[in-house]
């Protein structure tokens, strides 16, 4: 999956951790093992970590989707992915939007119900404090 990483600073041109930026703006992809450990760094010192839908996926019909949910696409099925894709999900989506609460809400009960894993867990806490 590849994702795209908005830098702090808006105008940042340059590279940060192996990625190329433009206007605070680069892309990277979890496939290998330096993306990975971009992808933590990102997160770990600002950066907005987005998952980047494929235009393909954008253009299909939408009439069943779940609220917040990426266009074209079946609803986030957190069992289905690792722990990082997860996070980089949920992280993806605004507290202060109500449809993108509920779909986080949504995938944490999923996930409660499911594997249970303790760092995607940790992100439900640390978004209590967030509008609802």
């Amino acid at each position: 999956m590849r994702y795209e990483i908005k830098a702090p600073v808006r105008s940042f041109n340059g590279t940060s951790a192996g990625v190329a930026f433009t206007d605070g703006i680069g892309t990277v992809a979890d496939t290998d093992k330096p993306g990975r450990a971009a992808l933590e760094y990102f997160r770990r010192h600002g950066y907005r970590v987005t998952p980047m839908v494929p235009e393909e996926a954008e253009e299909q019909d939408t009439d069943a989707q779940e609220p917040g949910a990426p266009k074209g696409t079946e609803p986030f099925e957190p069992s289905e992915h690792s722990a990082e894709e997860v996070i980089a999900y949920l992280d993806a989506l605004n507290p202060l939007s109500g449809i993108q609460r509920t779909e986080f809400n949504r995938v944490i009960a999923a996930e409660r119900g499911g594997k249970n894993r303790k760092t995607i867990l940790a992100r439900a806490g640390a978004n209590e404090g967030d509008p609802q």
